[in-house]
């Protein structure tokens, strides 16, 4: 039985010996699930969505972690290195602490880029019953279409190219396009083995509708597609976080209750 208790900042080390900052939440009462919370590309842990989603599952009894991929936030390693492959093994380590630490996760959730990296988690997470994504595109490809044809050519002509996300700087490299124009949805969804929850805004400017359509027509049953109608891509309006992390929290206790 785990000893940690409340909310705290934890240390994980990924498969390359990197350190990762990561955020443990815990309920007050007696604990039901656990949850892994994956941010948005280029977001830290602490993005909105992420922190309103741990705090209302703990509501419901399900404790959660987050964390900062390599690169990002407070975490070691070099973002430029990454790609959709390293951050799905960045999360599979974080559920191997958990798994030692407090126990292994039930539901996977991921906002935008980070709703790739837990559908692609889950086959590597066994004890994973369910999976929800939020704002997510249908391939990380899309990452090349919001930077711009012009920033696209830069980085396969010259290697890498400059961009900002959440007002802060990074390094996007020739291997990151190469991967990801690679990524095939149908096999993602193929593996998938768990119920899913899909979840868009039809006002979402960054990441438009389709994207959720084509996700919920290749993935297996059970699996269900909800509207945020009041909602942007960041999903920052609290009528709309809050309905999303209720939704989240309510649709998920059906997966933890065995028998």
């Amino acid at each position: 039985m785990s000893v940690l208790k409340g909310s705290q900042n934890v240390t994980i080390c990924n498969a390359n010996g990197l350190k990762l900052a990561a955020r443990l939440e815990l309920p007050d009462i007696p604990l039901r699930g656990m949850a892994m919370i994956a941010p948005a590309f280029g977001c830290t842990k602490e993005i909105l969505i992420a922190s309103r989603t741990a705090r209302k599952l703990l509501q419901y009894g399900i404790g959660s972690l987050r964390l900062d991929f390599t690169g990002i936030g407070q975490s070691e390693g070099d973002f430029s290195l990454t790609n959709l492959d390293t951050q799905v093994e960045d999360f599979v380590s974080a559920a191997d602490w958990l798994r030692q630490h407090v126990a292994a996760p039930d539901i996977l959730i991921g906002h935008s880029f980070g709703g790739l990296v837990a559908l692609n988690a889950c086959h590597s997470i066994p004890e994973s019953r369910a999976c929800v994504t939020i704002a997510t595109p249908e391939s990380p490809a899309h990452v090349l279409e919001i930077i711009g044809e012009d920033k696209t050519r830069e980085i396969m002509q010259d290697g890498a190219t400059s961009i900002e996300v959440n007002r802060q700087p990074y390094v996007l490299r020739r291997q990151f396009a190469e991967h990801a124009r690679q990524f095939r949805l149908h096999d993602t969804m193929q593996r998938l083995r768990v119920p899913v929850l899909i979840m868009h805004s039809p006002r979402d400017e960054m990441v438009p509708m389709r994207h959720a359509h084509a996700i919920f027509e290749t993935a297996r049953h059970p699996k269900s597609l909800l509207a945020i109608e009041d909602a942007d891509h960041m999903v920052s309006e609290r009528p709309a976080a809050e309905f999303v992390t209720s939704t989240i929290g309510l649709w998920g206790m059906r997966y933890l209750t065995d028998g």
